[in-house]
C-alpha cells in the first residue's frame, strides 16, 4: 500500500495561465462587448468543442485581474481539481490555504474547511476573475459537488466564469432563476461571415473573397474549428478552388474527439442514426433496431453539446452528421438503404411525408417515394409535388390525377390535361370536372362532377377530390342560375379546403361563391368572400390559381372608393371563360351607372370574347343583355350626401324620426325623404339593415360626427 501523500499535488503550470493568442485568431469584437457589460456573477459558456470558447475567454482576461484553470480529465480527483484552483487563485491572494493533497481527497475536510478558507481569502482579496475552462470532463461526484459548492457561495467581488462542451448540470438552473446567470450559447459564439473571411484568409495565408467565405460560412454554419481547417486546406491552392466538405482534416478531427471517446455502443447509434435529420427516442429505436437505443441518446445528449436540443428531439451538428454519413458508407455500406427505407416507414407513419419521401428515394424504393408524395397533397406544394413525381415516374392513376390536380393549382390547364391517364376514377373526374370548366363546358363540368360525388367516399374527412368536384359543382350551380342554392355548400367547401391545407380548392370555392352572392344580392357577404379569397391566395401565390371574381369585385368597389373606372377584367389572371366573362360585366356594370359608355362597351366586347363558341347559361346570357337580376348590387358605395348620413347615424340610436326631425332641425317629411333616399341607396329594407348596410360600407363616419347628428348619450328606448 502506498503512503499517505503530505504534499500538495504537482500542478503544470500551463494550465494556470490562458493558452498565447495564435496568430489566424479572429478577435471576437461583439462577443468582448457584450462580455463587458455583463452584471451577472456566473458567466456560463456553453458550446461544442471547438466552437471557439478557450480562445474568446482568453482575449477577454487579457485585461482582466484573472486566475485561470484549464482542467483536464487526467485529474479527475477532489485533490487533482482543487490543487490547480487553489494554486491558480493563490497568485492573487497569499492567504489561500496550500493543503496537502490527501486532505483534498477528503471530502469533509474540503467541505468543511478548504472550501470555506479558501472563500474567506477570497472575500478580502477585491474583484477577482476566476475561468474554470473544461468543467464537462469533470465526472468525479465529491468532485462536481465541490465546484458546485464554491460557486454558488463564491463572494460578490469574485466572477466566475464556466466553460463546458457539454449541457451544463449544477447550480446553473438555481443562478438562473436568481439572475446570477449570464449565458453564451453556440448560437453566440458562431462566427459570422466578417469573421469567417478574417480567419479564413489568415489560415490560408492569402485574401479569400466574400463569396468562397459565405459558402464555407455556409457549410460549417460559422463553426471555429472547422472554419480554421478549411481555411487551412486553402493553402497553397488557387482562388475558387472547389474543396471536398467537409475537408479530411474535419473528419479526422471528430473521429477523435468524438468517435474514439464514446463507447462502442454509442458509436454504433451515432452513425446508424445519422440517417435522421432529428432524432427522438422512439425513432432511433425503430430505424436502428438497437437494444437501448433510447437510453443511449440520452447518455449522448447529456454528454455532449454537439446534439441539439429541439423541443422534444435532438438535431446532430449539422458538419458531425456528414461526416456521422461518411463513415457509416465506410463501415456499413449495406446497413445505409435498409435504414432509410425503416425511417420512411417510420415518418410515413408520423405523417411527414416530405421527409419519408426522401428517406424512400435515398432508399432506393420508387413506389414508396411515390406513396408517400401522394399522400403529402394537397398540403404540399404543388410545385415539390410535381418535381418529385417527375423524378421518380409512376403508373399509379392516382400519381396522374394528384399532379394534374397540382398544375391546374399552377394554373395550367393545358399541361392538367397531359397529365391525366384514362381512368374514370374519383380523383381524375374531378380534375376532369375543373378541366371542363377552364373550357367553359358547363355540362361536362356537372357531368364529373357529379359522377364523383355519387362515388361512396372513405369515411371520415372528405379527400381533397371530392372538394373539389363540390367546388366545380357549385361553380357550374352559380353559371346555371342556381346561386342561391349552392353559396352555403361552396362557403363548406372551402372551409374544409382549407383545413385540409388544400388552398386551390378552398380558392376556387370562394371565388365561385363570391359571384353567387353578388348574384344573390349579398353584398356585404360577397365582399367578405372576395377578401377571404384574395388574401387566401397572397399568403403564397404559387400554391393555388389566383381568383378572378374575387378581385374584380374588390376593383370595383376600391375603384368607386378612389372616385375612379375599376381596371378592366382583362388585367385579371385567365381563367375560367365564364368567371372571366362575369369579371368584364361587373365592371361593365360600374362604368354604366357612371356614364362611361366606351368602357361599358369595351367589357361587354371581351365578355363575349370570352365566351365565344360558348353556351353562356341563363345568368350571363341575361347579363350580357344587360338584364341584371332582381337585387344585383352596385358594387360602387352609396354617396349619401352630408343630411342623409346625419339622418343613417341618428336611425342607430333609439330616436324616432319626428325626435330625429327635432335634432336636426327640419320638418319630419323632411326626415322621411331622407330615410326613403337612404334605403334605395343602401338596398336596405328596413332601420336595422340601413345602419347594418352602412357600417359594413364604410358609410357611417362615427356616432359623434356632426353636431347634433345622434344624442352622446341616448336615453333608455321608448315604447
Amino acid at each position: 500500500m502506498s503512503a499517505p501523500r503530505t504534499r500538495s499535488a504537482v500542478v503544470v503550470r500551463t494550465r494556470l495561465r490562458p493558452p498565447a493568442p495564435h496568430p489566424d485568431d479572429v478577435r471576437r469584437t461583439r462577443l468582448l462587448a457584450r462580455l463587458n457589460v455583463v452584471s451577472e456573477q456566473v458567466i456560463l459558456v456553453a458550446a461544442p468543442r471547438g466552437a471557439g470558447k478557450t480562445v474568446l475567454l482568453a482575449q477577454w482576461v487579457a485585461s482582466q485581474r484573472c486566475a485561470w484553470v484549464s482542467l483536464s480529465s487526467h485529474d479527475d480527483t477532489p485533490a487533482g481539481v482543487w490543487s490547480a484552483v487553489l494554486e491558480s487563485v493563490r497568485a492573487h491572494c497569499a492567504e489561500v490555504p496550500a493543503p496537502p493533497a490527501a486532505l483534498l481527497d477528503d471530502e469533509t475536510t474540503l467541505f468543511t474547511e478548504i472550501i470555506p478558507e479558501l472563500l474567506n481569502a477570497l472575500a478580502s482579496a477585491g474583484s477577482l476573475v476566476l475561468v474554470l475552462d473544461g468543467v464537462d470532463v469533470i465526472e468525479d461526484p465529491a468532485t462536481r459537488a465541490a465546484l458546485n459548492e464554491f460557486v454558488r457561495r463564491a463572494p460578490d467581488t469574485v466572477r466566475v466564469v464556466l466553460a463546458t462542451a457539454r449541457p451544463p448540470s449544477g447550480p446553473i438552473a438555481a443562478l438562473r432563476a436568481a439572475g446570477r446567470l449570464a449565458e453564451f450559447t453556440e448560437e453566440d459564439l458562431r462566427l459570422d461571415l466578417a469573421e469567417t473571411q478574417q480567419l479564413l484568409s489568415a489560415a490560408a495565408g492569402r485574401p479569400v473573397d466574400r463569396t468562397e467565405a459565405a459558402a464555407a460560412w455556409r457549410g460549417y454554419a460559422g463553426w471555429a474549428t472547422g472554419l480554421r481547417l478549411a481555411g487551412m486546406a486553402l493553402r497553397n491552392q488557387p482562388p475558387g478552388v472547389l474543396l471536398p466538405h467537409p475537408v479530411p482534416s474535419v473528419e479526422e478531427f471528430f473521429r477523435s474527439e468524438v468517435l474514439e471517446r464514446v463507447t462502442s455502443r454509442q458509436r454504433r447509434l451515432l452513425l446508424y442514426s445519422s440517417v435522421l435529420a432529428e432524432l427522438t427516442p422512439g425513432r432511433c429505436a425503430e430505424v436502428t433496431a438497437l437494444p437501448a437505443a433510447g437510453e443511449t441518446l440520452t447518455a449522448l445528449a447529456a454528454s455532449s453539446l454537439l446534439l441539439r436540443r429541439t423541443g422534444a428531439g435532438l438535431r446532430c451538428h449539422p458538419v458531425l452528421r456528414l461526416v456521422l454519413g461518411s463513415v457509416l458508407a465506410e463501415e456499413h455500406p449495406d446497413a445505409v438503404a435498409v435504414l432509410h427505407a425503416r425511417a420512411a416507414e417510420r415518418l410515413r407513419q408520423e405523417g411527414d411525408p416530405d421527409a419519408a419521401y426522401e428517406h424512400a428515394r435515398l432508399a432506393g424504393l420508387p413506389d414508396v417515394a411515390v406513396r408517400t408524395a401522394i399522400e403529402s397533397w394537397p398540403a404540399a406544394h404543388p410545385r415539390t409535388l410535381l418535381a418529385r413525381l417527375d423524378e421518380v415516374p409512376s403508373v399509379r392513376a392516382e400519381a396522374h390525377a394528384v399532379a394534374a390536380a397540382a398544375e391546374l393549382a399552377c394554373g395550367r390547364p393545358v399541361r392538367a390535361a397531359t397529365r391525366l391517364a384514362g381512368t374514370d376514377d374519383g380523383p381524375a373526374l374531378a380534375v376532369r370536372a375543373w378541366l371542363a370548366l377552364h373550357r367553359g363546358d358547363l355540362a361536362t363540368a356537372q357531368r364529373d362532377a357529379t359522377r364523383v360525388i355519387t362515388v361512396n367516399p372513405p369515411a371520415g374527412e372528405r379527400p381533397w377530390w371530392l372538394l373539389m368536384a363540390h367546388a366545380a359543382l357549385g361553380a357550374v350551380g352559380v353559371w346555371e342560375g342556381q346561386a342561391a342554392d349552392v353559396v352555403d355548400q361552396l362557403a363548406a367547401t372551402a372551409r374544409e379546403a382549407d383545413r385540409l391545407g388544400y388552398r386551390d380548392g378552398a380558392v376556387r370555392a370562394l371565388d365561385a361563391r363570391t359571384a353567387g352572392l353578388l348574384l344573390t344580392g349579398d353584398t356585404t357577404a360577397a365582399l367578405a368572400s372576395a377578401t377571404q379569397a384574395v388574401a387566401l391566395h397572397q399568403l403564397d401565390p404559387t400554391r393555388c390559381v389566383a381568383p378572378v371574381v374575387a378581385p374584380a369585385c374588390l376593383a370595383a368597389r376600391a375603384g368607386a372608393d378612389r372616385g375612379r373606372i375599376p381596371p378592366p377584367a382583362a388585367t385579371l389572371v385567365p381563367a375560367a371563360p365564364h368567371a372571366e366573362a362575369f369579371s368584364a360585366l361587373l365592371h361593365a356594370q360600374s362604368t354604366s351607372a357612371s356614364g362611361d359608355a366606351r368602357h361599358r362597351r369595351k367589357a361587354h366586347a371581351q365578355a363575349r370574347a370570352a365566351l365565344t363558341g360558348l353556351r353562356y347559361g341563363p345568368v350571363l346570357a341575361g347579363l350580357i343583355e344587360e338584364q341584371w337580376p332582381r337585387g344585383f348590387p352596385d358594387l360602387r358605395p352609396a354617396v349619401l350626401s352630408d343630411r342623409e348620413r346625419a339622418v343613417l347615424r341618428a336611425l342607430s340610436g333609439p330616436l324616432t324620426l319626428r325626435e330625429i326631425a327635432a335634432e336636426l332641425h327640419v320638418s319630419h317629411n323632411t326626415v322621411k325623404t331622407h330615410v326613403r333616399s337612404v334605403f334605395r341607396k343602401l338596398g336596405a329594407h328596413d332601420r336595422a339593415d340601413a345602419v347594418s348596410r352602412g357600417a359594413a360600407l364604410s358609410t357611417v363616419a362615427g356616432r359623434a360626427a356632426h353636431t347634433g347628428a345622434a344624442r352622446p348619450a341616448p336615453a333608455p328606448p321608448r315604447r
